[in-house]
């Protein structure tokens, strides 16, 4: 990235960070929509001075649980989330309109099994760098949304500090989170039965950080109990991510990369930590195959927002993809080796929506 770049992206990052959102507003006399999502949370974020953002960044060792209603605009564009404002418009902003904060965490897991009409077990939702907590639980809803999860969905919220400066604070704070990481996937896997990690930009590496911990201490059971694991246009080294692979080569989990070489905010954490490049960047392609990973390259689908590093999550146009279930059927019928395009534009010369890259030797999906 030269300078020129560098700036640019620095300042649209920044763009992004000024004001501190609310997770809370005056909801008095105010209808929901009649879209509303439920999302579980657990984080070892300290207490806020402000009861409307309810956490901050300080961190804590106390995990705190709690079960949300959030009322969601029905007209609204995929893949976008917004915060509750003043005067409160539920056509246009996201609002919480139910909390509830659990005793312990029995009582929270438990609670998390009976909202599983699905039998699937639970999606747990690990955020990335700079995102505040009220930023968190609405990009949570958003995602159980419009991905049209049905069985119910867990965000882990570890204590980012939500600003750009602070990629240092988050990083530790990653450091940090692992234990409670491990702890909240042993809980819910104990309970629930199966879970499915989704994890976002720095979110990848304290997921796959908390996975080694578990493998280091022979928790084969919930290793077991773990479905699947999706990383995100993750910000993780690439030699990082080689070796934590071969940490959890002695068990069945289906890791799958989500990567773009369009993705600016991988660029710049590139740049600050010596350019080397990142994981989620799609730009080793053999590397992550051969390392046993699934990486699907979304380059080519339009981005979501002005970093393109949330594609996955808020490009419309592969929303209705991964809603329709078509990218997981072509991935998990795929053959070893095998590369796949998605949306088949590449065919005719144009890029194709994504490209899957699968793994040379397959061991779980």
């Amino acid at each position: 990235m030269d300078r020129r770049a560098f700036i640019a992206t620095s300042a649209a990052a920044l763009a992004t960070g000024c004001s501190v959102p609310r997770l809370y507003s005056d909801t008095d006399g105010l209808a929901a929509s009649e879209v509303q999502r439920r999302v579980f949370v657990a984080t070892n974020r300290h207490v806020a001075t402000d009861p409307l953002v309810q956490y901050e960044s300080g961190r804590t060792t106390a995990l705190s649980y709690l079960d949300y209603s959030i009322s969601i605009p029905r007209d609204r564009r995929p893949g976008e989330f917004s915060f509750p404002r003043e005067p409160l418009d539920a056509t246009k902003q996201f609002f919480v309109t139910r909390t509830k904060k659990f005793d312990s965490a029995p009582e929270f897991a438990h609670s998390v099994f009976q909202n599983d009409t699905s039998a699937l077990g639970t999606v747990l939702f690990v955020h990335g760098f700079n995102v505040s907590y009220p930023g968190a639980v609405f990009r949570a809803a958003q995602i159980a949304t419009d991905f049209g999860f049905k069985n119910p969905v867990t965000l882990f919220s570890w204590p980012s500090a939500g600003k750009l400066a602070r990629y240092a604070y988050d990083r530790d704070s990653v450091l940090y989170a692992r234990a409670a990481l491990a702890n909240t996937i042993k809980l819910l896997a104990r309970t629930t039965g199966k879970v499915t990690i989704l994890a976002h930009s720095m979110g990848g590496l304290l997921t796959m950080e908390a996975l080694k911990r578990l493998a280091l201490q022979k928790d084969i059971s919930t290793l077991k109990a773990v479905n699947g694991v999706i990383l995100v246009q993750p910000d993780i080294d690439l030699d990082v991510f080689v070796e934590q692979m071969s940490d959890l080569r002695d068990y069945p989990l289906g890791v799958a990369v989500i990567g773009s070489r369009r993705d600016r905010a991988l660029k710049f954490s590139s740049v600050i930590t010596g350019g080397h490049p990142r994981a989620g960047d799609a730009s080793s392609v053999e590397t992550i195959r051969k390392a046993g990973a699934v990486l699907i390259d979304v380059s080519g689908a339009p981005m979501g927002d002005v970093l393109g590093h949330d594609t996955f999550m808020s490009s419309p146009e592969l929303l209705a993809i991964i809603k329709s279930g078509d990218l997981a059927e072509m991935v998990v019928a795929g053959a070893p080796g095998q590369d796949i395009l998605v949306d088949g534009l590449a065919l005719t010369g144009s890029a194709a929506l994504a490209i899957a890259y699968l793994p040379y030797t397959v061991t779980g999906i």
